[in-house]
């Protein structure tokens, strides 16, 4: 049985962590105190983004933590507003973050105009030719988009962030993704506690002495998706963490997949424009 994620190889040649923790709305010393402490916990993926407007913060967090930049894999987002300065988007992160490179830089979202995402993606390209980035890739993207990065760049982007858990599972789009070895990050991985009340989660629960919520983490662990659960308390950082000791049978996985009801939590990629 697994103790900690291990690593998830990507299409570029590079490795992810199989479980992150995610910074989206927390700010101050908040968020610098959860990444430090997830950094503790075990957690090696730390997802953060501009938009979120919290970059200083999770930098002083890393350094908090003390840990060897080599050991700790960072993501951020360039957001749709900036897609015409695209790299200088990417080196404030890098300035705000406190880092030399990104392990990965994200589109944050297709947004509506091809040509402003494909000119993005283009200059985040020239940065990890220039070793400040070691991954291009995206969040949100439809299966169109996704092939379009392939026929203009010569190659799927290796991550596909999207909103994924288990009332909105987006089955074709993480088909396509897996069929063509596109690894997905799942973002609102248990849709702030949605499922935590749900007597069907509870009942697996009970079995494994566990929560719902790390059920449904667990849930992702077992379909190939990265979940990234983020929160402001120790012991819930640290218990989203303690879901490397069980395995879902196969009956448990069907009965979670059976929940899907279309409930996206977020915006629609295909009209959203940030």
């Amino acid at each position: 049985m697994e103790t900690k994620p291990g690593m998830m190889p990507l299409l570029d040649g590079t490795e992810i962590p199989r479980y992150g923790f995610g910074c989206y709305a927390s700010y101050g010393h908040e968020i610098s105190q959860a990444v430090a402490w997830a950094l503790e916990c075990g957690y090696r993926y730390i997802d953060s983004a501009a938009m979120y407007a919290n970059e200083k913060d999770v930098g002083e967090g890393l350094r908090l933590a003390g840990l060897d930049r080599k050991k700790v894999y960072i993501l951020s987002k360039v957001w749709p507003k900036d897609y015409e300065v695209a790299a200088n988007s990417a080196q404030q992160s890098l300035r705000d973050l406190g880092v030399d490179y990104l392990d990965c830089c994200l589109l944050h979202w297709p947004g509506t105009e091809e040509k402003r995402r494909l000119s993005a993606y283009e200059q985040l390209l020239r940065l990890k030719d220039q070793g400040l980035i070691r991954s291009v890739a995206v969040s949100n993207f439809q299966a169109d988009q996704l092939e379009r990065i392939k026929e203009v760049f010569g190659a799927y982007p290796p991550i596909n962030e999207i909103e994924l858990h288990p009332a909105f599972q987006q089955r074709e789009l993480r088909q396509f993704c897996l069929d063509r070895g596109i690894a997905l990050v799942a973002y609102s991985p248990i849709k702030r506690g949605a499922f935590m009340g749900d007597p069907r989660i509870l009942s697996i629960g009970e079995k494994y002495g566990k929560t719902a919520n790390q059920v449904v983490l667990r849930w992702h662990l077992e379909r190939q998706q990265i979940p990234i659960p983020k929160s402001s308390h120790y012991d819930r950082i640290r218990e989203n963490f303690d879901v490397f000791d069980f395995s879902l049978t196969p009956e448990e996985t069907q009965l979670i997949n059976s929940l899907e009801c279309g409930g996206r939590r977020g915006n629609d990629p295909l009209t959203y424009n940030g």
